[in-house]
C-alpha cells in the first residue's frame, strides 16, 4: 500500500501548488479511485479483473475550481489508476479514462465516484465470472500486469536550457521551477514565484504547466495555463529565457 501511496503522491503532487487553497485535492479524488478499483474486484480463471471506466461527481463549487485543468487532471489521474492497477497486479480490459462531472446533489468537499468494466470497443461488459471467463478465453485483448509494465511509456530525451548555467534533463517525474531553492530549475528573480511552473511528461510529451503564478508563464510570447512542448520552444518565466530541447 505504501508504494501506491508514493506512485499516486508523485503522479498528483503539482496540482496542490495549481489548486491551492481548494477544499477538495486532487489526491483526495485519487485515493477515491484507487478504493473504488479495489472494491469492485472480479475473480475470473487466472486473473483479477478491475474496473477502468470512472466517472467522479463533485458539487457545482468544487467542479468550477478544476474545470480550467479538468482535462488534464483527468489524465492524471487516469495514469494513477494505471499505476495501481500495476502495484495491484490487477487486469483491465483496456487503458483506464476518468472523467469529472458536476452533480448538483453532491455536498462540497464530497464526490461520488461510479464505476464500470469497459473493453476496447468501448462497451460495457458485465462484472461476473462468466462473462469475463468468456472475454479471457477469447481473442479481447485484456491488459494483465505484464502487458501494462511492457507498454509502460519511456520519457523522451530532452532538455531546458537557461542561460549561466547548466541544462537540466527531463524524465519521468515533475521538472519544478521557481525562485524556491527546492525546485529543480531555481530562478533566483523577484518576478518568478516560489513556485511557478512545472514541466510533467503526460502521455508521451512533455507539457508545461503554470502554477498560478503571480506574473504568468510564456511559451514563445503567449501566455499559457499548460502548453505541450516542441523542440525550440522559448518559455519565459517572470522575463527570464528558459529554452525546450528534445532528442526525439
Amino acid at each position: 500500500m505504501e508504494r501506491v501511496e508514493a506512485f499516486v503522491s508523485r503522479i498528483i503532487e503539482g496540482w496542490s501548488a495549481r489548486l491551492f487553497g481548494a477544499k477538495l485535492q486532487p489526491v483526495q479524488i485519487a485515493k477515491r479511485l484507487i478504493r473504488a478499483m479495489e472494491g469492485h474486484q472480479t475473480i475470473s480463471l487466472s486473473k483479477t479483473f478491475v474496473p477502468n471506466s470512472y466517472v467522479v461527481s463533485l458539487s457545482p463549487s468544487d467542479f468550477a475550481q478544476f474545470e480550467q485543468y479538468r482535462k488534464s487532471l483527468e489524465r492524471d489521474l487516469a495514469e494513477a489508476v494505471l499505476g495501481a492497477a500495476r502495484e495491484r497486479s490487477f487486469t483491465l480490459l483496456a487503458y483506464p479514462s476518468v472523467e469529472i462531472e458536476r452533480a448538483e446533489d453532491i455536498a462540497p468537499g464530497d464526490m461520488r465516484v461510479s464505476c464500470a468494466l469497459v473493453d476496447m470497443s468501448g462497451e460495457e461488459v458485465e462484472a461476473d465470472a462468466k462473462a469475463l471467463g468468456a472475454v479471457e478465453s477469447g481473442h479481447t485483448m485484456v491488459l494483465d500486469r505484464e502487458a501494462l509494465l511492457k507498454d509502460r511509456p519511456r520519457a523522451p530525451k530532452a532538455m531546458i536550457e537557461q542561460r549561466d548555467a547548466s541544462p537540466v534533463r527531463l524524465g519521468p517525474d515533475p521538472l519544478l521551477i521557481g525562485r524556491d531553492p527546492q525546485n529543480d530549475v531555481v530562478l533566483d528573480d523577484r518576478r518568478v514565484s516560489r513556485k511557478h511552473a512545472e514541466i510533467r511528461l503526460r502521455l508521451g510529451r512533455y507539457t508545461l504547466y503554470d502554477l498560478q503564478s503571480t506574473n504568468g508563464t510564456y511559451v514563445n510570447g503567449r501566455r499559457v495555463a499548460e502548453k505541450v512542448l516542441d523542440d525550440g520552444d522559448k518559455i519565459s518565466v517572470g522575463g527570464l529565457e528558459l529554452v525546450f530541447r528534445s532528442a526525439d
